[in-house]
């Protein structure tokens, strides 16, 4: 036994050498910068993370009425722009400052949208949604800020001084690694200060939310009775079924001959009918949320689905389909949410994932007067103390995605996004005052004593549909 071992230990050495020759040969190719930044690392990380900065400072716009462009030049000897690439400014375009003319004008960003004036320094903009009469200033330096990208909803300004206090900190915060990859990459790494400032026009917002369900029949005038309605839906929402299955399901066992296409007007209706009371019932929430989007698919495409969900009282209060995983749609299912507090507690809390169209909402939403805490879960381990707090509510909304995705798989999918947002409601509705759950001691989210004495399901559909009409006129 004891020569087995001497010979295991032998080779065990003569392996370990070998490994050893490799690591040296190796070496001879890796520069030692390359090894020595692994235990580099920074004293402050923040600036890796989408954040939001402070607000920027809004002064109004001052013209310069004592001296004119002409006396400007005349007085400091300044000269036409000498453009490098040869090209000239195609559009009309004077300074709103001084009135110099295009020739006095750099072009800064090369579109044609901001530019400079080289005689009086005043930067300014051509892009038809900014306010001319406001002039946005960094609040660490007072350093006019830039317009840097233009979006659908929003612009973003970034402050290009150099010696801004707030780009200096950030900058010497890099460790060698980073610094390398800055010089290289910059648009990788946030150093500078940055704003949002939102086209977003509020008014048309909130009559998007009330506005998005339609329906494509009059209810009040269907065919079958009321109580075949109550069965669409029991079989449609609460077992999952699809509207062909419900449109079969009714004919072999309840002798109830309509198409699938009745079925389905007939639940489409319906959402229009209850989405009032879904929104404007006057729920007891908490002031802890989880937030998440999930995926389906319509017509094959992918649309997202943005949840939001009361993590203490199970009740969802944002459902809404998008087509598109943007900020837009972030900041239209925060709306739908943070609508339905009479008064906005101070400790709100909304747990989300990494994603930044949740900072961009928390932003708009603090300049509109609805302010919030974000407490972002970043990856599938507690890297960070964020994550190890709130991973349980985190854990929570997506489990209840998986519930979504139980009831939608017999679907296969959408036809419409009308039809994917109808479906939603009576999702969200069934959730909220008619499915039990274990967490509330096999109660529902929502007790509604108009449903305490009816005994079954057909009749309770009706009944919220009859109440959906009494919260009607609050669309009003």
């Amino acid at each position: 036994m004891s020569n087995i071992i001497s010979i295991i230990i032998k080779f065990l050495n003569s392996i370990n050498k070998f490994i050893w020759k490799i690591i040296v040969f190796l070496s001879k190719f890796i520069k030692v910068d390359e090894i020595n930044h692994l235990d580099d690392k920074p004293q402050d990380v923040k600036y890796r993370l989408f954040n939001v900065d402070d607000p920027a400072i809004i002064e109004p716009f001052v013209k310069i009425e004592h001296k004119d462009w002409k006396q400007l030049v005349k007085d400091n000897n300044i000269k036409p722009i000498k453009r490098r690439n040869g090209k000239d400014i195609s559009i009309d375009v004077k300074c709103p400052c001084c009135g110099a003319p295009k020739d006095y004008l750099y072009n800064n960003n090369g579109k044609g949208i901001q530019f400079e004036c080289k005689v009086c320094s005043f930067i300014f903009s051509t892009n038809p949604n900014k306010d001319k009469d406001i002039v946005l200033k960094c609040p660490h330096c007072k350093y006019q800020l830039d317009l840097y990208h233009h979006r659908d909803d929003f612009d973003v300004y970034r402050c290009k001084n150099d010696n801004c206090p707030f780009y200096l900190k950030n900058k010497n915060s890099l460790n060698k690694h980073d610094k390398k990859l800055y010089k290289e990459h910059p648009e990788k790494i946030k150093l500078r200060y940055i704003y949002r400032k939102f086209n977003i026009d509020l008014p048309k917002l909130t009559q998007d939310y009330r506005d998005f369900i339609k329906s494509p029949i009059d209810l009040s005038r269907a065919y079958s009775s009321q109580y075949i309605i109550g069965l669409c839906l029991t079989y449609h929402v609460n077992y999952g079924l699809s509207y062909r299955q419900t449109a079969s399901i009714l004919k072999d066992i309840h002798e109830v001959y309509i198409s699938y296409k009745t079925v389905e007007n007939y639940c489409k209706a319906a959402s229009s009918i209850i989405h009032p009371l879904l929104e404007f019932y006057p729920y007891d929430l908490s002031d802890t949320i989880a937030a998440d989007e999930t995926y389906i698919k319509i017509l094959g495409k992918t649309a997202y689905i943005f949840f939001w969900f009361d993590s203490i009282k199970k009740i969802v209060t944002s459902y809404r389909v998008y087509d598109k995983r943007d900020a837009l749609s972030s900041i239209k299912a925060a709306y739908s949410t943070l609508i339905k507090y009479d008064i906005l507690p101070d400790s709100l809390k909304v747990i989300s994932d990494g994603n930044p169209i949740y900072n961009v909402a928390v932003q708009y939403w603090s300049q509109n007067g609805l302010p919030f805490q974000l407490f972002q879960v970043i990856g599938l381990t507690n890297q960070d103390d964020i994550s190890k707090q709130y991973r349980s509510e985190k854990q929570i909304i997506e489990r209840f995605n998986r519930t979504l995705k139980f009831f939608y798989r017999p679907k296969g999918g959408f036809s419409s996004l009308d039809n994917a947002n109808s479906y939603m409601v009576l999702f969200a509705t069934y959730n909220n005052f008619l499915r039990p759950n274990k967490a509330l001691d096999w109660k529902t989210p929502v007790v509604l004593d108009e449903l305490n004495n009816i005994s079954n399901m057909p009749n309770k559909w009706i009944e919220l549909l009859n109440l959906g009409f009494k919260f009607s006129d609050i669309y009003v």
